[in-house]
């Protein structure tokens, strides 16, 4: 072999080596672990009923791009923040998906109440740190929801979140994982949700938005930035029943908010009526989520409804406002 040949062929194996070692920790691989598993947990709209139902677990989930919305990661989503509401429903959950489990809670004097789970699972080179946030639980935690305040993010939900990512934080200082070495499933119902999606855009702000799993469901508005501002996040999805009045608030003004209370059959609550007294005549302004609304259509309305009849036993009822806010609208909307 001639001299040159000799160099190009070296030349070649050297960019072959150099090319394996720059590419590879970027790799995440998993092995084909999908499998069904059962979800239990307890419906809001029927007194605490305990329902069930199936859904496909996969690591694949969490190999592929958080800019792509998938489908099957939004229904194990939806049950992971259904169970929330049940620390025995949680905990078989979690650990049917492979997941180590922590069940946590913050509160304070001023309701900013929540329990929440961690959990983290090896897959590849990639921790994935599941966050599991529940929604309202206790009738003192509407002061929270309520709680606009005057910043730019809804003060109830922010200082909640805060709580909970201080937690986080210790969490992962505790696991000693490191930045790089995880990515995050971010996901919960109503209250929840709310504070998975301010969750959810401070984690993408630390850690990349390619990092980031997030999927809300029935979740209030929490920001007033800027559309621009909340719709860069394309790996949040937020989804949304139109006719979910929670999903509404908080309105643009204290008349609207005061018909969505009453909607909601909340103003016999002395607490929630001097919350109304106390912002009357007052204009909120427009208040979004972060990421991307995914919004209930009228297809897939139909198909929910068959499917909430097979989980719960009843026919849906579109003017309920407890059916169009529970757990078992969301997830019949995902499985229809």
């Amino acid at each position: 072999m001639s001299l040159k040949k000799i160099i190009a062929a070296a030349l070649v194996a050297v960019v072959s080596i150099t090319t394996v070692f720059i590419t590879e920790p970027y790799q995440v691989s998993a092995k084909n672990t999908k499998k069904t598993i059962s979800a239990s947990y307890p419906d809001g709209a029927f007194n605490d009923e305990e329902m069930k139902a199936s859904v496909v677990y996969s690591d694949t989930f969490f190999t592929k791009s958080t800019a792509k919305r998938q489908d099957s990661l939004a229904l194990l989503s939806a049950a992971a923040a259904d169970t929330a509401y049940n620390e025995k429903d949680i905990k078989s959950f979690m650990k049917a998906c492979g997941f180590s489990n922590s069940r946590q809670s913050v509160s304070d004097e001023a309701y900013n109440n929540l329990s929440f789970n961690f959990g983290k699972k090896k897959i590849g080179k990639k921790t994935v740190v599941a966050v599991v946030l529940e929604g309202t639980s206790t009738s003192e935690e509407w002061r929270s929801n309520l709680n606009l305040g005057t910043g730019t993010i809804h003060e109830g939900f922010n200082t909640t979140e805060k709580a909970v990512h201080k937690k986080l934080n210790s969490y992962i200082k505790k696991n000693k994982l490191k930045k790089g070495s995880m990515v995050f499933w971010v996901t919960g119902h109503s209250r929840g949700a709310a504070v998975a999606d301010i969750m959810a855009k401070r984690l993408s702000d630390t850690y990349g938005k390619n990092a980031v799993y997030a999927y809300t469901f029935a979740a209030p508005k929490v920001t007033k930035s800027r559309d621009k501002d909340t719709s860069r996040y394309t790996n949040i999805y937020n989804y949304i029943n139109p006719d979910d009045l929670v999903t509404t608030l908080p309105p643009e003004n204290s008349d609207d908010l005061a018909k969505t209370l009453g909607q909601l059959g909340l103003l016999d609550s002395d607490t929630l009526s001097s919350i109304l007294i106390s912002n009357l005549y007052q204009e909120f302004g427009t208040y979004r989520r972060y990421g991307t609304d995914i919004v209930m259509s009228d297809s897939d309305h139909n198909l929910m409804a068959q499917t909430f009849s097979d989980i719960t036993g009843s026919d849906f009822d579109d003017t309920s406002v407890e059916y169009n806010h529970c757990q078992s609208c969301y997830l019949s909307w995902l499985m229809g």
